[in-house]
């Protein structure tokens, strides 16, 4: 039932392929080996559309590997997102943007609802900030389900055909055993992005490096260190 959520979401959004307002972006995502951690490797696959009343709708797909290596005949299904979203431009330069998303996997089924405002600095320059809570349904029964609060603070800036930005996340969790460091309320992610958008074709290749707080004392409950992130990949525009 969780796996047929996403399909009408994923079937617009092709049928839709050919409006301006479609995109693609494919990703691969790479976490080094630290402490108790293994590597892992991650790909991703995000389907969008945003219709011409400001209704937006997104399919993301997501695989891993049953090792710690890419090895194509270990990949696995590690989840997929459905999202719904709406864009209303308050001013010429401010824009707020409301959205749900249904995350689900094999383990879970976390509910996301945001509300993102985005602020036009000047032609080249943004900054948006989104407020976001999530609720996380276990499908285990010895275990409790979850709620977090989460506040993306994310800035970009245009230099030529290049584009850089940087996003701050702040999580404050329900639970101290899976933040930072024994504190629930901690700074999860800082991330740098870089994409060129000089190709006549409209592909638009990218890579990401954040620093990402992640458990590596397996004996120990939370989060200990924050470690790379690697991510590249390529964007599309229809």
């Amino acid at each position: 039932m969780k796996k047929l959520l996403l399909v009408p979401m994923v079937a617009i959004a092709l049928t839709s392929i050919g409006a301006s307002a479609a995109s693609i972006n494919l990703r691969h995502e790479f976490i080094p080996e630290e402490g108790d951690m293994a590597s892992r490797h991650r790909d991703r696959m995000t389907l969008a559309h945003t219709f011409e009343n400001g209704i937006g709708i997104s399919g993301e797909m997501k695989w891993g590997y049953a090792g710690d290596d890419v090895n194509f005949g270990e990949i696995e299904s590690v989840g997929h997102e459905a999202k719904i979203s709406y864009t209303y431009k308050a001013t010429d330069s401010f824009t707020l943007q409301p959205a749900y998303a249904l995350d689900s996997s094999d383990s879970a089924v976390t509910h996301k609802l945001d509300l993102k405002g985005i602020q036009k600095l000047t032609d080249d320059w943004n900054v948006a900030l989104r407020y976001r809570y999530g609720y996380k349904n276990v499908s285990a029964p010895s275990t409790d389900n979850s709620h977090y609060t989460q506040l993306n603070l994310t800035s970009g800036y245009n230099i030529g055909d290049f584009g850089l930005g940087i996003d701050f996340e702040y999580k404050l969790e329900q639970s101290d055993s899976s933040g930072y460091d024994g504190d629930n309320n901690y700074l999860n992610l800082v991330n740098f992005t870089a994409e060129y958008k000089g190709f006549e074709s409209g592909w638009r290749p990218f890579i990401e490096l954040g620093m990402v707080s992640q458990n590596t004392d397996l004996a120990a409950d939370g989060k200990d260190e924050y470690v790379p992130r690697y991510r590249a990949g390529l964007k599309y525009n229809f």
